[in-house]
């Protein structure tokens, strides 16, 4: 097994990486958080189109109408026929007004309602503003620390980050007595993985010609079948 100091050489970078990958998991957040920050953001159409004026107008007017025709009968059914005139008036009256309540109060929730919908915008902007800064800084953090790590961990490239602990498995079990060592070994093991999988894909495709010269082309196999049943009917019909 390697010595003591290489081990606690490969685990001081593993703590380095921790440390950069936190830098990264932060800005990923605060970019996440900008783009669901932006849900919140819409224009005055998306406000009228939610709100639906023409439908609560509708049901205003309606709710006016049904008022009107109650005070209509309730008027009649107190004072008679005689003064039916009154009551049609009285509940023309009601309609009207209720009518006209009801939508004026309807303007004034969808006025409310956009004016909400600006404040939001500023304050999700706002936010917006601040998570950008915060992104930036966190991006410099990010991009001097990772230039400090190039001078901390100088025996491997910073591309295997998310591979230490693999490259430390050489050290652990013995097959490499230096940290570069271990990187050298990792770096053999990738490249036989490569060399593999591309051995590996061209043994998938050879098989294709193997088979059909094993086993024939089923396309060929098809048309001289379709042939030799047409050659049969031809046959078949000389004979009669």
């Amino acid at each position: 097994m390697a010595n003591e100091t290489e081990l606690e050489k490969i685990d001081r970078a593993a703590e380095y990486f921790e440390r950069y990958f936190e830098f990264e998991d932060a800005v990923t957040v605060s970019k996440e958080n900008k783009e669901y920050l932006k849900t919140y953001i819409h224009d005055n159409d998306y406000v009228v189109k939610n709100f639906n004026i023409k439908n609560k107008i509708v049901k205003a007017v309606g709710i006016s109408a049904a008022i009107g025709v109650a005070a209509f009968l309730l008027l009649w059914l107190l004072l008679g026929t005689k003064l039916i005139i009154v009551g049609i008036i009285a509940g023309a009256l009601i309609f009207i007004g209720v009518g006209v309540f009801g939508i004026a109060l309807n303007k004034y929730r969808l006025t409310a309602a956009e004016q909400k919908q600006v404040e939001v915008n500023e304050g999700i902007n706002e936010q917006i503003i601040m998570l950008d800064d915060r992104i930036k800084q966190v991006e410099r953090q990010r991009d001097d620390y990772y230039k400090a790590l190039e001078k901390r961990v100088p025996f491997m490239s910073l591309d295997y980050m998310k591979n230490v602990q693999q490259i430390k498995q050489f050290l652990v079990d013995g097959k490499a007595d230096t940290c570069e060592e271990a990187v050298d070994m990792f770096e053999e093991s990738m490249l036989l993985q490569q060399m593999m999988d591309i051995m590996t894909k061209s043994e998938t495709i050879e098989p294709v010609k193997d088979d059909k010269e094993r086993f024939g082309d089923p396309l060929k196999i098809i048309k001289e079948n379709k042939k030799k049943r047409k050659k049969e009917k031809k046959a078949k019909k000389d004979k009669k």
